[in-house]
């Protein structure tokens, strides 16, 4: 739970870089169950690096 709340803070502060705020939505919308494809898709990535930030 306290990790969700840091990656919201990413997603939310002005201070942090965009890719910085994508790689956390990322692992956010992964986190509520989201298909890896849909979260592709929302984040204007592609799978293999939806992928890539959720084996990090």
């Amino acid at each position: 739970m306290e990790q969700r709340a840091e990656l919201r803070t990413l997603v939310n502060s002005p201070g942090v870089s965009a890719a910085v705020a994508t790689r956390a939505r990322i692992v956010l919308w992964c986190a509520e169950g989201r298909l890896k494809k849909e979260v592709a898709d929302l984040a204007g990535v592609s799978r293999p690096t939806v992928d890539q930030w959720l084996a990090r």
